[in-house]
């Protein structure tokens, strides 16, 4: 006889899913089990642990990166993956949050028993595939992807425009490529202001002066933007945070324009709370650019200005807090700003709305539960 009971998601998962496990490894901190996303992965019958390290990438030019960087997170990851892997007790789907771990993990996992005892599935989270001006660049970091990507059973990317290329890279009959939107904790800065702003129920910064943030080192087209700062009347002060020499030169500061190149954590979000308006000129449109500072944004409830490319559109619709200009255009962006600049200072309820968009869909729990939905649908 068939029962006509329903079935709860949490049963399904205790009766089918017995002696399954996640792990997660990340470089983002080494107490991130405490946050919310993997407060979301935690479900009866699953176990869920996460093996954290905090590993700093904060260099001025990329070759440090490559130089001094890489290799300090391979080490980190070598550890992390000995962790990950020295806890195994049955079947486990194994997420690592860069490609450098990834690498780290399928090294380690060759000197381990417990990886022969059981049935590992691993997942990349939150990869991203940077196309190079040069071919022969492309076809290496291409070899070098297709090999470390085979027998990946998930990529977790963070755009359904990066899907296609992603697909060349694996054999589709053995590796999914799911596109899941970014999500972000909102950290202790924004968490202390969002307090304060809701029990008052209104902004208590005054300034005349027109107060514009923006950061990134990835796909930046920083020149538009000082380009339409420049043309803007009355005062302004523009301050752009980026590390990265070579995306923010020396010579784009001006009366109006300030360049940051070591601010970073707290001090960069009080910026970004202090700004009138957060804008995010980007200068490619095939690759997922611009997600964090849009999310950090939202969650501030400060209206933006993004570059509309397919991923922009993907994440937000145009309104009147939320303007998408069209690439390299300097007037458009000049007129945004000065449309954003009109309709301040901005009521409670009009900055209420981008907060409700931020906590609905790009929360560290939105995305926390979106990435489970997928493993269930997919990996279980």
């Amino acid at each position: 006889m068939v029962s006509l009971t329903p079935i709860s998601l949490d049963q399904r998962l205790m009766s089918s899913k017995e002696n399954q496990s996640l792990h997660f490894l990340t470089h983002s901190s080494k107490d991130a089990g405490e946050w919310p996303f993997y407060q979301n992965m935690r479900r009866p019958g699953i176990a869920v642990s996460v093996f954290g390290n905090s590993v700093s990438l904060q260099y001025p030019h990329r070759l440090w990166l490559y130089m001094i960087g890489w290799p300090r997170l391979l080490l980190s990851g070598l550890g992390l993956a000995r962790g990950s892997l020295v806890a195994l007790n049955g079947d486990t789907i194994v997420t690592v949050h860069d490609h450098i771990l990834l690498l780290a993990y399928k090294f380690a996992r060759l000197f381990s028993a417990n990886a022969r005892q059981y049935k590992l599935k691993l997942v990349l989270h939150g990869f991203i595939y940077t196309p190079r001006s040069s071919s022969l660049l492309n076809n290496a970091r291409g070899l070098y992807f297709r090999l470390l990507l085979k027998n990946v059973a998930m990529i977790i990317c963070h755009s359904k425009y990066e899907v296609p290329a992603l697909k060349k890279l694996v054999d589709q009959r053995k590796t999914l490529v799911e596109p899941v939107h970014y999500g972000i904790g909102e950290g202790d800065v924004i968490k202390e202001w969002h307090r304060s702003f809701a029990a008052k129920q209104q902004d208590d910064r005054k300034s005349p002066c027109f107060s514009i943030v923006t950061a990134g080192r990835s796909s930046r087209d920083y020149a538009t933007l000082v380009a339409a700062v420049e043309n803007l009347p009355g005062t302004v002060a523009c301050d752009i945070v980026c590390d990265n020499i070579a995306t923010a030169p020396g010579h784009l500061n001006s009366d109006k324009v300030t360049i940051y190149r070591s601010i970073y954590g707290a001090a960069y979000t009080k910026m970004l709370i202090d700004a009138d308006v957060v804008v995010i000129p980007l200068g490619e449109g095939e690759i997922s650019a611009g997600q964090m500072v849009l999310l950090h944004a939202l969650a501030a409830a400060k209206p933006v200005i993004i570059t509309e490319t397919p991923t922009s559109r993907e994440y937000v619709d145009p309104g009147d807090l939320i303007k998408l200009v069209a690439p390299n255009d300097a007037a458009a962006m000049q007129g945004a700003l000065e449309e954003i600049r009109r309709q301040l200072p901005l009521s409670y309820e009009k900055r209420r709305q981008l907060r409700c968009l931020f906590e609905d869909h790009f929360s560290d729990h939105a995305h926390g539960r979106a990435v489970f939905n997928s493993y269930e649908k997919f990996l279980f």
